[in-house]
C-alpha cells in the first residue's frame, strides 16, 4: 500500500497526473535539472522507484519533446503550454519523473528544489539511472 497519494493537472486539466508513493512528501527528493529546458520552464521533478505514476492524458492535448540525448520523453500540454513530466520508455515498461511544480501538486507547494546535473552522462548510464531512480509508471488516454 502507498504510503500517501499526490494529485496534480496541468493549468487546463488536459494531462493529470497521480503519484502512489511509497512515503511521505516531505521525504521524497525533490529535484531541480539544471539543464536549459528544465531550468526554462522552473521545474521541480519527483520520482519514487518504490511507488507507481499514473498519467491520465487527453491524447488531442498531448504534445512530446525529446531533448538532446532523446532518451526520454517529455509531456507537454498542447493547449496550455505546462511541462508534466518526462517518461522513459523501454522494453514495453516505462518509468517517470513528475513535474510536481508544473502540476500544482499542492503537497510540493514551497519545497527547496536540490539542484541536479547530468550533463556529461553517456545515454546508457541515463537509462539505468533513470530505470533505478523514476517511478514504475502507466499511461492512460481519453
Amino acid at each position: 500500500m502507498p504510503a500517501q497519494s499526490f494529485q496534480g493537472q496541468c493549468h487546463c486539466g488536459a494531462i493529470r497526473a497521480r503519484l502512489d508513493a511509497s512515503k511521505p512528501a516531505a521525504e521524497l527528493e525533490a529535484r531541480a535539472c539544471r539543464c536549459s529546458f528544465c531550468m526554462r520552464h522552473g521545474a521541480m521533478t519527483v520520482s519514487d522507484p518504490a511507488g507507481h505514476a499514473t498519467f491520465d492524458i487527453e491524447r488531442a492535448a498531448l504534445t512530446h519533446y525529446q531533448f538532446e540525448t532523446r532518451t526520454g520523453t517529455t509531456l507537454i500540454c498542447a493547449r496550455c503550454g505546462v511541462y508534466a513530466g518526462v517518461i522513459l520508455e523501454d522494453a514495453g515498461k516505462r518509468w517517470s519523473a513528475i513535474n510536481v511544480r508544473g502540476l500544482a501538486v499542492p503537497e510540493f507547494k514551497g519545497r527547496h528544489a536540490a539542484p541536479v546535473v547530468f550533463e556529461g552522462e553517456s545515454p546508457s548510464a541515463r537509462i539505468a539511472r533513470r530505470k533505478r531512480q523514476w517511478t514504475p509508471t502507466e499511461i492512460m488516454y481519453r
